[in-house]
């Protein structure tokens, strides 16, 4: 499961590079076909709650659930107005929570829903029931603040608390209700949990001194070779970007680098079920989605809409769910 809260911006974000480089990125000739489309992908756009007119997601099981936010246009920029957390179920609005607080931040196969909300002046970590009833995550008193952020299939959720204005990782198990521990964390002014994956590995980003950063099952972090920022992990495997480059990038779950992912590849941001990666790319200086497999592209979704921000691959590979004109939307195998 992904927190994608520092996704939010993608979009935006990606336009940026594709000003930035455009012109000077292109495609040599011949592999924007390199590999003909498996699928043809068919667009559902998810509902929004009465009232709403924009959404972002941040956190999809990989089949049916999925959390975000949902809002109403700022008059100026990409903010978002009236913003509640917001619950889908299969694209269907299943909760809108009626105040700014609980967030939601991310959601497991399982529909468990975690985030945080306000107890005394202070974010404290919570699940939430699909009615919008919160229940408070046990912390340690001398943390000033602390959040769930990531929820594993198995039930496993992860978090951070503030002490000190520093970052502390937190991991409240599934196999033990009503405990938590704490994990040994890099001495860094920024940390943000990204992703988590079944067998427990967590992904992150931390400031500028650190970088992405993986916590692998040995119980320990690694930096990611190459100056990377990691987007997700599956089964020890990470994807992402690198920083100095703008290429995608693939990494093993002790941080080495894998490989760099195709010529004019900016980001990797979801792996499927079954080990294909998805992304964005440069297509004649057009940024594109794209997935591939061992590097190469293996479908160009020349059917999906350039603007279309692919945030997470299916568990079958059947399904893409991001955001297209500031709404959720899913794009299905035809």
């Amino acid at each position: 499961m992904a927190d994608r809260r520092g996704k939010r911006a993608l979009a935006t974000a990606l336009g940026a590079v594709s000003v930035m480089v455009s012109g000077l990125v292109t495609l040599p000739a011949g592999q924007a076909g390199a590999a003909a489309a498996a699928c043809t992908w068919r667009k559902t756009v998810w509902d929004l709650p009465a009232g709403a007119d924009v959404g972002t997601l941040d956190g999809y099981d990989g089949d049916r659930w999925a959390v975000g936010i949902t809002g109403n246009r700022a008059w100026m920029g990409e903010g978002i107005v009236n913003a509640r957390g917001t619950l889908w179920d299969n694209g269907k609005v299943a909760l809108r929570v009626s105040d700014e607080i609980p967030h939601l931040n991310d959601v497991n196969a399982s529909g468990l829903v975690v985030g945080d909300t306000i107890v005394g002046n202070e974010f404290v970590a919570v699940t939430v029931d699909h009615d919008g009833t919160t229940h408070r995550l046990p912390g340690d008193p001398a943390w000033d603040d602390y959040s769930a952020d990531l929820v594993s299939d198995n039930g496993d959720i992860v978090g951070t608390a503030t002490v000190n204005l520093k970052s502390r990782v937190v991991v409240w198990p599934a196999g033990a209700p009503g405990t938590y521990r704490v994990l040994p964390t890099p001495d860094v002014g920024y940390l943000h949990l990204q992703d988590v994956d079944a067998q427990g590995r967590i992904i992150a980003q931390g400031d500028s001194s650190v970088g992405g950063l993986v916590w692998d099952t040995d119980g320990q972090w690694r930096k990611l070779a190459s100056n990377g920022t990691p987007w997700a992990v599956r089964d020890g495997r990470v994807v992402g970007g690198l920083n100095d480059t703008d290429a995608a990038a693939e990494w093993t779950a002790r941080g080495g680098l894998v490989r760099t992912v195709g010529s004019g590849a900016v980001n990797a941001t979801a792996i499927g079920g079954n080990g294909t990666v998805g992304g964005h790319r440069f297509v004649n200086s057009q940024l594109r989605p794209v997935l591939w497999r061992n590097g190469v592209v293996s479908d160009p979704l020349s059917t999906v809409a350039s603007g279309f921000a692919l945030d997470w691959l299916g568990n079958d590979e059947q399904t893409l769910v991001g955001v297209e004109s500031r709404r959720p939307v899913e794009y299905d195998c035809g």
